[in-house]
């Protein structure tokens, strides 16, 4: 352990990001947090501490050391001195990117796996060109934008080189261990600033740890390489479903990190709790290898419980991301991920189908044979979790485990879905729902709904592009027909008090898709003057509405109950009993 500069740090080093640590996650708040960090550094005239960096030793050379912690910080730096290196004169320029950067092909600083080429383009050319893949990618072109805000003003009220010499100054506390395993275990200790450790980081020290003390470091490299595949997984799940506004995964509901899906597989794992915190399941881990190690076959016992727990975890991330990836691709996907938003306790079901294959298999029993495991999947979402609103954790928890650890065929996953359906949502409580004021109950499921009702009366469906623009634009909204704050005699449209029409202003009759463009327009327009606003919808079913008003001459009371009742058998049928 030491204090050392930055300047001593980089002296003749070159430095790696293994494949196994998270992607880069520094927002805009951390970029500049640094900032003010080194302007304060600037103005005490003093070496101002930024935190510390973990390395450990490898065998490709005295001079190249893997940063086990820390690397979020010496990325940024390193970015930031590469922007201010363009602001020196020839000879300066040189010398610093020499120093910091890169002396020829060989860079000072560079993560493995799939960022190399691309963290090497965007020091070397910027960000202009690049179009990231996953959410690290996406997170380093925007802190580089940043960065290059912040130093355009720099430079325009201090020279560039004191600057870039009141970095050097910068100290922080290195660790060097002889070890990535001695390494790790000084991570978790001492990772004190930026990001702190998400339980799944800390999951992985524990299982080195362990691997470390018991097994001779036996299963150091496949813990590292298994984890690292995860962090770059994560990251391709977090920007496809940032992409694709998928809400449980872009952060609408809280934050979404590993440790959700940490979460999600744990079900599937252990039937200890069907609705664990991810700390749970850090506590769990730890417990279990504290069992094994007072057995007496203990080194096997906590070698098979590793294997074991990775194996599953990694299993479960590879299952999730091809889902996730598929909204990119397919419209059902889309569909149920994006504008469904399809209930987290189902993930378990989903990824654990998606692993056995089924998703695309069709059903057995009477009657739905032309229904696969993902309908089944949808179905049960629409129904129990979205116009119910109710989510049955402990059953679907049981089912999950349940069906990663016994033999269950699939005619035995298709009946016992079936009946959780029927138990939770039977036949007449679902047609009650329906006819109920939905939008108040259950207005999540609305946009699905209708836009499937849509469809299946126009008999074409829209594009994958053009539904993710209309999720894109947030474009979906649910027009009331005869608006909220009634601009109208209740009498003639049917209504015999306010009372009585409050019992029907948010059944489904009264309800359309319209393209938000369009309802901000229509407001609390009389029921005819919105008629030139619906014809100019792509819904059928708000154009069909326009038709039937203007041949009508009326929407009354008697229209939303016609329009209710065909609406509701509609849905009966499509989302069958």
């Amino acid at each position: 352990m030491a204090n050392t500069k930055i300047k001593a740090f980089f002296n003749s080093r070159y430095f790696e990001i293994p494949k196994y640590q998270r992607g880069y996650a520094w927002e805009k708040k951390n970029i500049r947090e640094l900032f003010e960090d080194i302007e304060e550094a600037i103005e005490v005239k003093a070496s101002h501490y930024i935190g510390t960096i973990v390395l450990s030793k490898t065998e490709k050379g005295e001079d190249v050391f893997y940063v086990v912690d820390g690397q979020q910080r010496i990325t940024t730096t390193t970015m930031i001195i590469n922007e201010l290196v363009k602001h020196l004169d020839a000879d300066d320029s040189s010398f610093y990117k020499r120093f910091y950067i890169n002396r020829g092909e060989r860079f000072r600083l560079l993560p493995l796996g799939k960022e190399k080429d691309f963290f090497k383009e965007l020091l070397t050319n910027g960000e202009s060109d690049l179009i990231p893949v996953n959410r690290s990618q996406r997170l380093l072109i925007e802190a580089y934008q940043e960065i290059q805000g912040k130093v355009s003003q720099i430079v325009k009220e201090k020279s560039a080189l004191d600057y870039l010499e009141q970095i050097e100054n910068l100290q922080i506390m290195e660790f060097v261990e002889d070890s990535e395993g001695d390494a790790i275990r000084i991570f978790q200790t001492v990772n004190d600033r930026g990001k702190p450790l998400t339980n799944m980081e800390k999951a992985k020290s524990l299982l080195v740890y362990f691997s470390n003390r018991y097994l001779v470091r036996k299963l150091d490299k496949d813990i590292n390489d298994k984890f690292g595949q995860m962090f770059e997984i994560y990251d391709q799940i977090k920007h496809v479903g940032t992409k694709n506004s998928i809400d449980l995964i872009s952060g609408r509901y809280g934050e979404f990190n590993e440790d959700n899906i940490m979460r999600y597989h744990f079900v599937t794992f252990s039937n200890e709790d069907y609705d664990p915190t991810a700390s749970y399941v850090l506590g769990f881990l730890k417990r279990k290898l504290k069992e094994f190690r007072k057995s007496k076959t203990s080194k096997e016992q906590i070698e098979n419980f590793i294997n074991s727990y990775v194996n599953s975890l990694l299993s479960f991330f590879t299952c999730l991301n091809k889902l996730v990836q598929k909204t990119e691709i397919n419209e059902k996907y889309f569909k149920i991920f994006s504008i469904l938003g399809l209930s987290a306790t189902l993930y378990p079901v989903i990824a654990k189908f998606e692993e056995f294959g089924i998703l695309d298999t069709s059903l057995e029993g009477e009657e739905l044979e032309s229904y696969n495991f993902l309908d089944l999947i949808e179905l049960i979402d629409v129904r129990v979790y979205k116009v119910r609103g109710t989510d049955p954790k402990a059953d679907i928890g049981r089912f999950s485990y349940q069906i990663a650890n016994e033999k269950w065929d699939n005619a035995d996953m298709e009946n016992w879905l079936v009946w959780f359906n029927e138990r939770w949502m039977p036949e007449d409580e679902f047609r009650n729902n329906l006819y109920s004021s939905i939008y108040k109950r259950s207005r999540a499921v609305l946009p699905h709904i209708l836009l499937d009702y849509s469809e299946t009366i126009s008999d074409t469906k829209l594009t994958i592009e053009e539904l993710k623009d209309f999720v894109k634009k947030k474009a979906f909204s649910i027009e009331h027909i005869l608006s909220q704050k009634p601009k109208f005699t209740l009498k003639t449209h049917g209504f015999k008090s306010t009372e009585e029409y409050l019992e029907f202003e948010h059944t489904i009759g009264n309800l359309t898709l319209l393209e938000k463009s369009l309802n901000s327009s229509v407001n609390n327009k009389n029921v005819y003057d919105k008629i030139d606003y619906y014809d100019r919808s792509i819904f059928r079913i708000t154009k069909e509405l326009a038709t039937e008003i203007t041949h009508n001459n009326q929407f009354k009371k008697e229209d939303i109950e016609n329009r209710t009742e065909k609406m509701v058998e509609f849905l009966i049928e499509k989302w069958w009993c």
